[in-house]
């Protein structure tokens, strides 16, 4: 008898190994930045830490002390837009620093993982239940709320490392979340896979009903 083939390949053995190799570099990182110096991971281990206020556009015609100033123990780089960079940071700016990279690096493993959990659940469950459409629906949420959330924490991280590092702006926390940047297509990506999701759970009831009727 043939082999029925996995009608989840090559999805699965492709978002497995994505997962693994994720894995695998982080414990390198995670390591190399406890042992190796100069080695970080998600900002943690960063010894010199910048930042650029890309809602600001410095004007070559106006003298640089007068439009921007950086904080003590901080240098200014005036370039299109004004950078901030310390060879000292606090834990603080630290943290803040991990937070402008951490966010889509939490949403992206998460996005794998739950993508994996389908995955293997349809493997074992089965394509068309209302379990795989639930973990279906996981998904969508993910990708829906957890890209929006993902870019308010970076956004609002960001903000409040250029009010640590600047002096005399109008920058602050709390105008990250404001100005943090939709991210689009994961947001159409998480609707329309919830739509989706809410098809499946319709056709596994309707041939729960056709089932039971028969």
């Amino acid at each position: 008898m043939a082999r029925v083939r996995n009608p989840l390949e090559p999805m699965s053995s492709a978002v497995t190994s994505i997962v693994m190799l994720f894995a695998v570099l982080t414990v390198l990182g995670v390591f190399g930045s406890m042992f190796v110096d100069g080695v970080s991971v998600l900002g943690v281990g960063d010894t010199t830490i910048c930042v650029t206020d890309e809602t600001k556009t410095v004007n070559s015609g106006v003298p640089s002390g007068l439009d921007f100033t950086a904080a003590p123990g901080a240098s200014l780089d005036l370039g299109a837009h004004p950078g901030y960079c310390t060879d000292d940071p606090s834990t603080v700016q630290g943290l803040l620093n991990t937070g402008t990279q951490a966010p889509s690096f939490v949403f992206t493993v998460g996005s794998l993982l739950l993508v994996l959990r389908l995955i293997r659940g349809a493997e074992g469950d089965g394509l068309y239940t209302a379990r795989t459409a639930e973990r279906l629906r996981g998904v969508g949420w993910w990708l829906l709320a957890g890209s929006v959330l993902a870019a308010i924490v970076a956004s609002v991280s960001e903000k409040a490392l250029i009010d640590s590092l600047s002096r005399g702006g109008d920058v602050g926390a709390l105008s990250g979340l404001i100005s943090w940047d939709a991210p689009y297509m994961a947001i159409l990506t998480g609707l329309g896979v919830l739509s989706f999701a809410r098809i499946m759970r319709v056709g596994v009831a309707m041939r729960e009903d056709l089932d039971g009727t028969v």
